[in-house]
């Protein structure tokens, strides 16, 4: 019985892994991969940074630096800045801002 159990955990680890490697994939927000030193001009920017540690954090890019980048991570992730330094960077992509940030101030209404 035991042996069962192992033989079908062992079958479903894959099945289980390619589930989750497709989430991640559909996850992805659409944006730019760019390289590291083209970020001092995107401060204030949205970005994602996927890291050697295999984690991937979300955030405003509020300080660019040859050692290292701050993140202001978003009320899900606790609202903190995080100190992300560059030799633990794998990629990094800036997103496209939304419609709702690009039209602030917009709103079509004239002034008297």
């Amino acid at each position: 019985m035991a042996l069962l159990a192992l033989v079908l955990a062992f079958v479903m680890i894959p099945a289980v892994q390619a589930a989750q490697t497709k989430k991640a994939a559909e996850a992805k927000p659409a944006g730019e991969v760019v390289q590291y030193d083209s970020l001092e001009s995107r401060v204030g920017q949205e970005v994602v940074i996927e890291t050697t540690l295999k984690t991937v954090r979300r955030g405003t890019l509020i300080k660019w630096t040859q050692p290292g980048l701050t993140v202001k991570l978003g009320s899900e992730s606790g609202s903190f800045e995080l100190s992300v330094p560059r030799e633990t960077i794998k990629t990094i992509t800036v997103l496209a801002p939304s419609a709702s940030t690009q039209d602030q101030g917009t709103s079509g209404a004239k002034k008297n």
